[in-house]
């Protein structure tokens, strides 16, 4: 199977603790532009690319007792209503922030609107240590992080190696429709807190 414009991806990023606790992120987006079919393994390194390109840009604000793992591809399967693997990737990422880390349900939030006022998407970002946090709110230092981050985010790009362009967006299941990002972003300072829920689920 190729990948061909329209197409819409889900990329799911892994990140393990020490102990083999897991935390993932869950983004979506979608083959824009014109051209192709792109070749499977070709998207799948854009798609870690883009993660590599997101998560740099907090690694000296996150504990170096969690690293990252791996991340997953998906193509969203119309027909069924499901998504259907297309590959999974090594990812190496290791943050440095060696401060006493925040209890591990605590999680900063990024918050992306989209082109639907009704549908946004948020991004918690556990790990996140003392450091970070001045009198139980996260701190500027933190917020400039994950203001970089954001922008990776929710920025249009173009893949290194399949050359495919990619819109990023939120897939909203009860509506069956993919929304663009508006590059709209809020960043609370209040810490939020990230529920458990089963690997591979999230938007």
């Amino acid at each position: 199977m190729s990948i061909t414009v329209g197409d819409i991806l889900k990329v799911v990023a892994v990140i393990q603790w020490l102990d083999g606790d897991i935390m993932q992120n869950v983004f979506s987006t979608v083959v824009s532009g014109a051209g192709g079919p792109y070749d499977e393994d070709d998207v799948v390194d854009d798609m870690l690319d883009w993660v590599e390109d997101m998560y740099a840009n907090i690694v000296t604000g996150v504990s170096n007792d969690v690293d990252g793992s791996e991340v997953r591809v998906y193509v969203y399967d119309p027909v069924d209503d499901d998504y259907d693997e297309i590959g999974s990737i090594a990812w190496v990422w290791n943050p440095s922030d060696t401060g006493e880390y925040l209890p591990r349900g605590v999680a900063a939030l990024v918050n992306a609107k989209t082109t639907d006022p009704d549908v946004n998407g948020k991004k918690y970002i556990g790990g996140i240590t003392e450091v970070g946090a001045v009198d139980g709110l996260i701190g500027n230092g933190m917020i400039t992080l994950l203001d970089a981050f954001a922008v990776d985010w929710v920025t249009p790009f173009a893949g290194a190696t399949s050359l495919a362009d990619f819109t990023p967006g939120i897939w909203s299941p009860t509506r069956t429709n993919f929304y663009a990002m508006s590059q709209s972003v809020i960043i609370p300072t209040i810490p939020a807190y990230q529920r458990r829920r089963k690997q591979g689920i999230g938007i």
